[in-house]
């Protein structure tokens, strides 16, 4: 027995022992069947296409690589000049340790960004100003995107001036012939650190060097004068003396 429709997607004849037995597919199905190379042709070359505007973006971000470059540039000034930051104004007569600027750039592979660390008791604003805008100039790397500061050391000369204008107002005040020598070098410290760039990872650590410094604020024994600009007393002294008999504890720890 023949079931003639059409409106299912099989085909079937029964036997006289009840078994069902399939004879062919329906047009529909046939149908399908005709487009399913076309399909698989159009997908095939849709996925050609795309490939290479795929594998493009994606190499476009594993180039952005961090680098990092870094540099050190010898700022130390001639002998002769005054060293500041203690008592007095003793003349340098020795160099025990070259003066430097220390440099340090990073690029995420959009922007750069630069670092900057003197060997100076102090600068001025303006020095570091000069050199950021000689360095925009000749690198393109704004200046909103450098950082530079002093160690503070007390056994070097400055980059501030001497005497009053070391402690005045400079604003659009001539730089003196040691500030255009530190601005050079820091410009120049910069260039390095940039040409030095190459790949690198950020890690970071800590370590203890207490033998390096010192509390400079002292607890007293008791009734030790201690008499502050208040007219009162204080609970420590800053700088009270090398074998001070009346020492007790430094106020704190290092």
């Amino acid at each position: 027995m023949t079931n003639g429709t059409n409106r299912g997607v099989i085909t079937l004849t029964i036997n006289s022992d009840g078994r069902r037995k399939r004879l062919g597919r329906s047009s529909q199905a046939v149908n399908k069947s005709r487009h399913l190379p076309s399909m698989l042709f159009w997908i095939a070359l849709c996925y050609l296409c795309l490939m290479p505007m795929v594998s493009t973006g994606l190499w476009a971000q594993e180039a952005k690589i961090f680098r990092a470059g870094a540099s050190t540039s010898n700022v130390t000034p001639m002998l002769g000049g005054i060293l500041v930051g203690g008592y007095g104004a003793p003349v340098a007569t020795h160099i025990h340790d070259e003066l430097h600027a220390r440099s340090l750039v990073l690029d995420d592979g959009q922007s750069k960004l630069v670092f900057v660390l003197v060997d100076n008791v102090s600068i001025n604003r303006e020095v570091f100003d000069e050199a950021k805008r000689r360095l925009q100039k000749d690198t393109g790397i704004p200046t909103s995107h450098m950082l530079m500061a002093a160690t503070h050391t007390h056994s070097a000369t400055s980059a501030s001036g001497l005497g009053e204008k070391r402690r005045g107002w400079n604003f659009e005040q001539p730089l003196d012939d040691y500030q255009n020598f530190v601005v050079s070098r820091i410009v120049d410290g910069v260039k390095i650190a940039i040409n030095n760039l190459e790949p690198a990872q950020i890690g970071w650590g800590s370590g203890q060097v207490p033998q390096h410094v010192f509390n400079r604020r002292w607890k007293m024994k008791p009734g030790t004068p201690m008499p502050n600009p208040l007219g009162s007393q204080d609970k420590a002294v800053m700088n009270p003396g090398v074998g001070n008999p009346n020492l007790l504890e430094p106020a704190g720890p290092t």
